[in-house]
């Protein structure tokens, strides 16, 4: 866990010479323990991958030791933007645009640059444009482990 961002579980089960179904089963036994000591460490699931991080319950006592970087609010648009993108991925900007009706360049730069969303390819259309995801940055932003956990859209949404 020295890389800093979250480790495909698979990685680490290969570098321990275990199955990935035991691994989980330590990760799990792992999380219990420190939930049930209240530690100031956690474990937490980011799609197929796994970090350790500091417990929230703690961020108090870390920002008064830590200098706090300050976060960058995400304005209307790039909130608009960036649920779009969430729900209907992988998506152009061309459809990002179609469904906001407004240009949405500035938006998506700025969304790359905070690593919420990354670049997936090419679509094979006409033009071959580009086609965007979320991150694993984006699901640590939110708290959910995967798009799953993502609230479902009413149809008016849709």
């Amino acid at each position: 866990f020295m890389a800093g961002d979250a480790v495909e579980a698979s990685d680490i089960a290969a570098a321990l010479e275990i199955e990935t179904e035991q691994l989980d089963e330590i990760v799990t036994r792992m999380m219990e323990k420190r939930l049930q000591e209240r530690s100031g460490l956690q474990i937490i699931k980011v799609g197929s991958k796994l970090q350790m991080c500091t417990n929230p319950e703690y961020t108090p006592y870390i920002e008064k030791v830590l200098a706090p970087v300050k976060k960058t609010r995400l304005s209307q648009s790039m909130l608009e933007t960036l649920a779009i993108i969430a729900y209907k991925q992988p998506i152009t900007r061309f459809e990002i645009e179609q469904i906001r009706g407004v240009k949405s360049s500035y938006s998506i730069a700025a969304l790359i640059e905070k690593g919420l969303i990354q670049r997936a390819g090419r679509k094979k259309t006409l033009g071959n444009p580009m086609l965007y995801v979320t991150s694993d940055e984006f699901l640590r932003h939110i708290g959910l482990q995967s798009l799953d956990e993502l609230p479902p859209l009413n149809h008016s949404e849709a």
